[in-house]
């Protein structure tokens, strides 16, 4: 591995405000040598010789590919199937049937489902699965899926649908047994399965562009305002819920709440799981 100089604190400030101004990502002064690890790989593979060199590199508008596979490189792309089984039986047992009712009764069709951090794809696949599994009580409804990530890299990997064991670690063995194939010591997606989902590219912090997402049944947003300040996640979480219909409910990771961010949603209790709804 090459040797550079040590990031400043000048470079990693200069740095974390422009991936702040770009992403909304914040990161504090302790994640300096953790944003050093993760750019000199950057620095190595492009053979760019500082660490100053590397951020007037990003800023330009041409290399916005490195910059977003540098947001590749400093989040954690952590997920799988079935990730929190409490809170996708809470979606499967109670949400669902809810959502179903609501759309009905508002004379719509379709269910549109949104997963604004999607990762490598499992949890829009998994949402598809359970979808799939109540086919009788949406009773000829369609539904829509919505998947985005900030990364590329993942959005591709989403795409081709190919999964390893560690992927599949938390799915019920009725659910692989239907939906993959077994190819060369991976787990292929049946194609009807990626059909229900829509993927793209999507920054949230690109509150203008949330139009893309209008309407909304139930949004997927778990395990991402970590990367966030309070003024970011307030704005993030004021546009989900102009994304969403009235009825509707956006989903979180379980460690995480809106206490302190907004009062425009009802907190609901299930088993071992919460959603928020707006009312």
């Amino acid at each position: 591995m090459a040797n550079f100089e040590k990031m400043t604190q000048e470079e990693y400030k200069s740095l974390r405000e422009f991936i702040y101004e770009k992403s909304g990502m914040f990161f504090s002064d302790a994640k300096l040598y953790f944003i050093e690890n993760r750019v000199s790989k950057r620095l190595e593979a492009l053979k760019c010789p500082s660490y100053r060199q590397y951020i007037q590199h990003i800023q330009r508008p041409s290399n916005q590919k490195e910059l977003f596979t540098l947001f590749d490189r400093i989040t954690t792309n952590e997920t799988s199937f079935y990730r929190n089984p409490p809170q996708i039986d809470a979606f499967k047992n109670n949400l669902l049937p809810k959502l179903v009712k609501t759309v009905k009764e508002s004379g719509r069709r379709t269910l549109k489902i949104w997963s604004s951090a999607c990762s490598s794809g499992e949890e829009p696949l998994t949402l598809a699965m359970v979808v799939k599994e109540k086919a009788a009580l949406l009773n000829g409804m369609s539904v829509q899926i919505f998947a985005s990530d900030i990364s590329n890299d993942m959005l591709e990997k989403a795409r081709q649908g190919i999964y390893t064991d560690y992927s599949m670690r938390n799915l019920p063995d009725i659910y692989k047994q239907r939906w993959f194939k077994k190819v060369d010591g991976n787990y292929t997606v049946d194609p009807e399965l990626k059909r229900m989902i829509t993927y793209q590219r999507f920054n949230l912090v690109d509150y203008k562009s949330y139009y893309k997402f209008k309407s909304m049944d139930t949004i997927f947003c778990r395990n991402v305002l970590i990367y966030f300040d309070l003024k970011v996640k307030r704005d993030i979480i004021n546009a989900f819920h102009q994304a969403l219909n009235t009825e509707a409910y956006l989903v979180i990771g379980h460690a995480e709440s809106l206490h302190n961010i907004s009062k425009d949603f009802k907190l609901e209790h299930f088993s071992r799981a919460i959603a928020y709804l707006k009312p």
